[in-house]
């Protein structure tokens, strides 16, 4: 299995842990420290564990979340040529909605401009809700009877498309809380157990002062 990215503490705290652990060892071999020792060296190699864990866990939820983030095609097309095979991606702005939405150049044209739609699923969520409520305004006006099956058809697609959507998108949301919440028990983890370690380590040094 591939090693996850650990952050800097976390890599810190896995180089002590083996420090400590080796050298642990070696004191319980020559009989320079007691056996029951052997407890604190398993409750560290039992957090090392935890550590690997606890980041393939954050690289899953992260690598999924950036995939989410992806999962939008916008299906842009010049505006004046109405053309895509010439488009080139430039960037992202924000519309007035404040939906991130992606910029292009047409190289056909020679022109740049922003896409009207949103890049992501978070802002599609709100577009979408806001077009259904256009739609259904245009609804309640609208005289041609084939024109209100076409927007009855559309609303009830984007309706359909909506609540599939929403619940991913919870379930994303849920998991990244709940990342966080673990990111700060581990961070505070990290650092009470690198502090004890730094003492038991100056504890082991006393034992092989050299002898005057």
């Amino acid at each position: 299995m591939k090693q996850p990215e650990l952050k800097a503490n976390e890599r810190e705290l896995i180089k002590l842990i083996r420090f400590f652990s080796k050298r642990a060892k070696s004191l319980i071999e020559t009989g320079q420290l007691d056996p029951e020792h052997e407890k604190l060296t398993a409750a560290c190699q039992n957090l090392e564990q935890q550590l690997y864990t606890h980041a393939h866990n954050r690289s899953a939820i992260l690598e999924k979340r950036a995939h989410l983030e992806r999962v939008v095609e916008d299906n842009a097309q010049c505006p004046q040529c109405k053309h895509a095979d010439m488009l080139k991606r430039t960037g992202t702005t924000s519309n007035e909605h404040g939906w991130r939405c992606n910029t292009y150049k047409c190289r056909r044209c020679n022109i740049t401009f922003t896409w009207n739609r949103p890049n992501n699923p978070w802002h599609l969520v709100e577009f979408l809700e806001l077009y259904i409520k256009e739609l259904d305004t245009a609804l309640q006006t609208e005289q041609s009877e084939q024109m209100r099956q076409h927007i009855i058809t559309s609303v009830a697609q984007m309706q359909d498309s909506l609540s599939r959507l929403r619940p991913v998108l919870q379930d994303s949301e849920d998991e990244v809380t709940a990342l966080e919440e673990k990111e700060k028990e581990m961070t505070r983890l990290i650092h009470q157990f690198k502090n004890y370690l730094l003492i038991e380590k100056i504890k082991l040094d006393t034992l092989e002062e050299p002898e005057v």
